[in-house]
Order: C-alpha cells, then structure tokens, then sequence
C-alpha cells in the first residue's frame, strides 16, 4: 500500500524547482498481470540495464559514453519483454538458469574489456556489482531458453517459399539450405513477437517518463 502511495506521489510530482537534486527517478511501473503488485523501474536501474547489455553485445566503449533518450527508450522497451517473458518462464515453474550455466556469460562479458582493470573501472564507476551484472545476464538465458521452448520449433519452410525467395532474390541469393534457415528464422521471429505481444496484453505498464514512451505506429 505504501509502494502504491509512493508511485502515485511520484507520478503527480511537479517537477523539482531549480537546484534540487533528484535522488532517484521512477520512470516506468510494471504490474504482471494487471492488478498485481507495482513493480517500479528506476532511472538507476534503466542506464545499468543499458551499460550491461551495450557491454554484452561488444560495445565496452559505447557502454562509457551518456546514454540519450533514445538508448533509454529502447532498453526500457527490451527490459519490459524480457521481464514479461522471465516471469512467465517462472509462473511455467521452468528451471532456473544456476550458476554453472552462468558462468560462461559472465567470462565473455569479462573478456569484453581490455582487462581485469577496465572491468573493475566500469563497474566502479557506475557502481555496479558483480551480483548486478550476474542477475542482468541470468535473466536474459532465461529468457532465451524459455523462448528456444516455445517458438522455432516445427517451423517448416515448404519448397515451394524456399523457390519463391530465390526467385524473388535472383543471382544474389545465397545457398537454397541458407534461404530456408533464414525464413525460419524469420517465422520464428514473428512468433516470438506474436508471443511478446500477447504477455504485453495480459500486464499494465505504465512509463512515467514521457521521453521514454514509445511513439504511435503510423496509422493509430
């Protein structure tokens, strides 16, 4: 109830006068499913989620330099379906993802950094934890195992697409084994979207933040 009380002050707040200093920010609310408990989503937690994920995807510079709305935007975006997605894969009773499976995570995104001393900067200077990049790290295998569970599997491409795909490509078209993997990888890839959508449909996220709230589609 307090929680509940607080989010909602923060929610209304006018904005801080001249000078003050913001402790910290909650710029989104996640409650899954609707009705359920408020999860908040600090500013802290949106730029470490960003530093770690630009980390994990080989950008150790990029993961230095200030983060813009856009780069918020769009990891507040990944956090969500990733939360939504873990939390389904714990509702399912899945296994969780142990230490042994973690483990090789956390030594790729070590070697990111030029060395032991550039890995201990960053965290320092973010104030990050092992703890934080661990947990970061877990729950997206997670989510990457529980989609490998529901979406790919017994995707078939018929002859008659792999045909039209080459057709479509002409001399440039690659291998017709190389066509096929890449329209399923496509069809899955529309249903893990098809699945995100529908994990979205069943939760209230409310982004308080409004230069981190998606824009319209085209059209709406």
């Amino acid at each position: 109830m307090l929680l509940s009380l607080l989010l909602a002050a923060a929610a209304a707040a006018p904005a801080p006068p001249a000078g003050a200093r913001v402790v910290e920010q909650v710029v989104a609310v996640l409650r899954n499913p609707a009705g359920a408990a408020p999860r908040p989503i600090t500013l802290t937690r949106l730029e470490a989620e960003a530093r770690v994920a630009l980390v994990s995807r080989g950008g150790a510079e990029a993961a230095f330099r200030p983060l813009d709305a856009e780069v918020l935007r769009a990891t507040l975006d990944w956090l969500l379906d990733e939360m939504l997605v873990a939390d389904e894969s714990a509702r399912l009773r899945l296994d969780a993802v142990d230490r042994e499976a973690l483990e090789p995570a956390l030594r790729r995104f070590r070697g990111r950094f030029a060395d032991d001393d550039a890995h201990r900067r960053f965290l320092a200077r973010f104030e990050l934890g092992e703890e934080d990049v661990a947990a970061s790290l877990a729950r997206t295998l997670e989510v990457e195992r529980y989609l490998g569970t529901r979406v790919g599997r017994g995707v078939r491409v018929g002859d008659d697409e792999v045909d039209a795909a080459l057709r479509a490509r002409g001399a440039a078209a690659p291998s017709r084994e190389a066509v096929r993997a890449g329209l399923a990888e496509e069809r899955a890839r529309a249903q893990a979207q098809a699945l995100i959508r529908e994990l979205r449909a069943r939760a209230e996220i409310r982004v308080l933040d409004p230069a981190l709230r998606r824009e319209p589609a085209r059209g709406s």
